[in-house]
Order: structure tokens, then sequence, then C-alpha cells
């Protein structure tokens, strides 16, 4: 049996940085790089949009609002109960995945509730055949349930027990108020089949990665995610640096370093990119994990990239025709006149009427 080749940190971050899309050397649909990225958070509206800005020459929002409309892209509550944009195409196989995960925890927690969930499921599904509300499902669910599931649980039922996904204008850039759910057109396929779709899908945009990586950005037990594994074949097996075992899809390019500095790049709030690991240092370096990352509400300040690895934060403002993107640095770094014309590029994209544009950095 052959060595198995050990990778290094560069070459990790550098192969990474490439299957994000981060060079913009491709230029594929919106659709097409949300299913390469296998999913973008959702929970901030602006967020999925700017991390295709990101990685797409000449993205507009408008072109991600058709796919949601058109239904190439769907915006549902999946992995790890939080919101996500996904792939049209991948939704039934993404859903399927989460909802044998969601359910055990439902059912754990109403074990002595006496519920006929196939009544629930018949009737709510019957009553999100239109689009509904978060407080309509909930007021359904009490009533259908005859007050035996939780109130805590009176939304996470519904979206467990069925494929409910978001009705536009929810997803749209900047779109905030209460959206509408609405029962998905479309049958949800078997297990194991629907986990490891949702696994090779995660190893082509974030390999290679660990089983507790995979577990990690899946939302799921190692006893759902090693079957899945098992059905992609004979994996490409490496060792990190230090020591973790990675796995990556067969015949999937070896990573590998070519030299040379990597472009600057801005990333926004809670983009996967940082979050879909469990060890996240192959662009999010040790030092300044909790200045990027706050536990305690889960929320990953927008950053930026220096030659692949996270070197300070930012954010924007405006007042009347002026608008401002102010950058923090976090780690010494250079790259500061590439990151002023990519700062007012991203300025462009954020405020495109504003009068004045500006990128300033904090001292």
């Amino acid at each position: 049996m052959p060595a198995v080749r050990t990778l290094s940190d560069r070459e990790l971050t550098v192969s990474y940085f490439g299957r994000q899309l981060l060079h913009r050397a491709e230029r594929p649909t919106a659709a097409a790089a949300v299913a390469r990225l296998t999913a973008l958070q959702a929970q901030y509206s602006p967020s999925p949009h700017l991390a295709l800005w990101a990685r797409l020459p000449g993205f507009g929002h408008r072109e991600l609002e058709a796919a949601l409309l058109d239904g190439t892209v769907v915006k549902s509550t999946l992995m790890r109960g939080t919101l996500h944009l996904v792939a049209g195409a991948d939704y039934g196989h993404l859903a399927a995945a989460w909802r044998r995960r969601w359910l055990t925890e439902l059912r754990g927690r109403h074990r002595d509730a006496d519920l006929d969930e196939a009544a629930l499921e018949a009737s709510l599904r019957a009553f999100a055949a239109v689009p509904r509300s978060a407080d309509e499902l909930r007021g359904h669910t009490a009533e259908a349930s005859g007050g035996r599931v939780r109130t805590a649980d009176l939304l996470h039922y519904p979206r467990a027990l069925l494929p409910l996904v978001h009705v536009a204008p929810s997803g749209h850039w900047r779109a905030h108020g209460k959206p509408r759910l609405v029962l998905w057109d479309g049958e949800l396929p078997p297990e194991p089949a629907a986990t490891a779709r949702l696994v090779r899908r995660y190893l082509a945009g974030y390999g290679p990665a660990s089983r507790a990586d995979v577990a990690h950005f899946t939302g799921l037990r190692l006893a759902q995610v090693d079957p899945a594994l098992a059905a992609l074949g004979e994996p490409v097996r490496y060792l990190a640096e230090d020591g973790r075992e990675l796995l990556d899809l067969p015949g999937a390019p070896p990573p590998s370093d070519p030299g040379g500095e990597l472009p600057v790049r801005f990333l926004p709030k809670w983009d996967a990119a940082l979050l879909s690991h469990a060890d996240r240092t192959r662009m999010l370096p040790a030092a300044i994990h909790r200045q990027v990352y706050r536990a305690v509400n889960g929320t990953l300040l927008a950053s930026y990239l220096v030659d692949g690895l996270v070197a300070g934060v930012w954010e924007h403002g405006r007042a009347g025709g002026a608008a401002v993107l102010t950058l923090t640095p976090l780690l010494p770094h250079g790259g500061r006149a590439e990151l002023e014309r990519e700062g007012e590029r991203l300025l462009a994209f954020l405020e495109p009427d504003a009068d004045r544009r500006t990128v300033v950095f904090a001292s």
C-alpha cells in the first residue's frame, strides 16, 4: 500500500481557494455556482449575493433573484437548522438528509406526547400547498396536533415533516421581513442516497476534509455520515500537518502550491468558506479566530483575505451620498493598494448610486 501523502497547510489553503471559485477563473451561472458550493448560508439576505459577487466576474444580484424565481436556486432551512440557498436540483437530497436528523431529535422531545405524526403531516401537507407565514404554520401545527407539539417546536415540526421552501422575495437582495413558506413541488429521494449526494457535494467544494469536517458542515451524526462516505467508493486519503486524516473524492486533483500570492478577496458575513470545517484554519488563522467568529451568538463577521487567509474584517456605512468601506486589520499584512481597488469595487456593488465612495483603514 503506497504511503499516504501529507499536505502542507499552504497546499490546503491554495487548493481550497480554487475550489471555492475565488480565483474567478470560471464563470458558471449563479445556480451552478451555488451547486458547486453546496449551500450558501442565507439568514442575512445580502450574504449569498456578496458570496457570489466575490466569486463570479460580472455578477449582479438580479441573476440570483431570477434563479430563485425559476426554482434553479431554492431557499430553505436545511443543514444544522440554518437557512441556506441551494441548487434546486440538489434540494430534495439535502432536505431528505437533514430531515432524518431533525425528526430524530423532535421525536425524542415528544416521545410521551401521544402525537399522531402521520395525521399531522397529512394535515400540514394540505395546509402548506399554498404559501403560509411562520405564524400560520405554528397555529395550524398547534391545532392539528391537539396541542401535543411543544410551543418551541411548532415551526420546527412542519419544517422537519415537509420540504418547505421560501417564497420570493425572500432571498432577494436586501429583502427583509417575515417570509412565506410553501410545500416544495417534488418527491424526497430515499436514504442513504440523499446523504451520499450531500457528502459528495461537500467534498467537491470543501475537500479534502476530515470525517469531523463533514459532520460539522452537514450537522449529521457520524452514523449517518460514514455510510455516505463508504458509498463514494475508495476516497483519496491524505494527512494534514497535524496528523488528521483528510478524505477527498476519487479522482479529485491533488492539492498543490503553485507559488505566488493569491489575490485579495472580500467575504460576507457567514460565508461558507470560513464556516464549513470543524478546523477552520485553512483560511482563518487560529490567532484571530475569536475576533472574526463570535461563538456566543454564532456571528461570523464580514472579512477580507490576503494571500488566501483572513487578515481583517470590514464594514460599510452610508451618509447621504457618501459611502465608506472601513477595513480593520487583525494581522499585519501588505496588499493595501489591491485591497483599496477591490474595496472600491465592493462599494460599487453595495452602493451603486452613491456620489462618493471611500475605502479607509481603521487605525
